[in-house]
C-alpha cells in the first residue's frame, strides 16, 4: 500500500484502519471532520472522536468481501450511511481481485436500507428478515461503443467485399472482440495487488 492513503477521506468523515498493514478483518475508526475558520485555512481537522466503526470480513466466495458498520445514533442517518458505503466501496474496488462487496441489514431499519440504496447497492436476497445488498465492480460500459466501432468497420468490409449483410455480421463479431480485449485489458490493469488480503 502507498504512503498517505490514509485517512480515507469523505464530505464529513475521516475513515481510518486500526492497522495499515492488514486491512481486513480489523477495525476502522470513523471520525467526523472538524468545522475549520474559512479565514484561516480550508483544511479540515480530524476529531479525535469517533461516531462509528466499520469492519471488512472475507465472504464465503472469493472475490467478495462484507462490510459491516455502526455509528452512533447522531450520525446514523442515510446521508451519511450513504457517504460511508460509496467511498469504501471505491476503495476497496481499486484492489486486483475484490469483485463485489457485501452487507447485511435489518429489513426495518429504513436510514440504512436508503443510504445503501442512495450509494449504489442492490438488494440480492432477504433472509430470516435481513436484507443482503451487494455492490458489484463495472468492468466497462463502453459495449454500445465498441459495437458501434465494430459495425462501422464491418459496413468498410461490406463495401469493400460488395456484400452488406456479410459486413454487418463482421461488424458485430468486430465489435463483440473489441469488447472482450477492452475488458481483458481493464483486468489485467489493477491499482494495487492483494497484499494486504493476507
Amino acid at each position: 500500500m502507498s504512503d498517505g492513503m490514509f485517512p480515507i477521506e469523505t464530505k464529513h468523515f475521516y475513515i481510518q484502519p486500526s492497522n495499515e498493514k492488514k486491512l481486513w478483518g480489523e477495525d476502522w475508526a470513523i471520525s467526523p471532520k472538524k468545522k475549520t475558520n474559512q479565514e484561516t485555512t480550508n483544511q479540515a481537522e480530524v476529531d479525535t472522536n469517533t461516531v462509528g466503526h466499520l469492519r471488512f470480513e472475507h465472504a464465503l466466495f472469493h472475490g467478495e468481501l462484507e462490510l459491516s458498520l455502526e455509528l452512533d445514533a447522531t450520525h446514523n442517518t442515510s446521508g451519511y450511511i450513504a457517504e460511508i458505503f460509496f467511498t469504501m466501496a471505491r476503495f476497496v474496488f481499486k484492489f486486483k481481485d475484490i469483485k463485489e462487496i457485501s452487507t447485511v441489514c435489518r429489513h426495518e431499519d429504513d436510514n440504512y436500507v436508503r443510504g445503501l440504496e442512495k450509494a449504489g447497492y442492490v438488494r440480492r436476497e432477504t433472509k430470516d428478515g435481513k436484507d443482503h445488498y451487494s455492490m458489484k465492480k463495472q468492468q466497462t460500459g463502453w459495449t454500445g461503443l465498441y459495437l458501434i466501432i465494430g459495425m462501422c468497420a464491418g459496413f468498410i468490409i461490406g463495401i469493400l467485399i460488395a456484400n452488406l449483410k456479410l459486413g454487418t455480421l463482421a461488424g458485430v463479431i468486430i465489435g463483440i472482440i473489441i469488447g472482450y480485449l477492452m475488458d481483458k485489458r481493464v483486468e489485467k490493469k489493477p491499482v494495487f495487488d492483494n497484499k494486504p488480503l493476507v
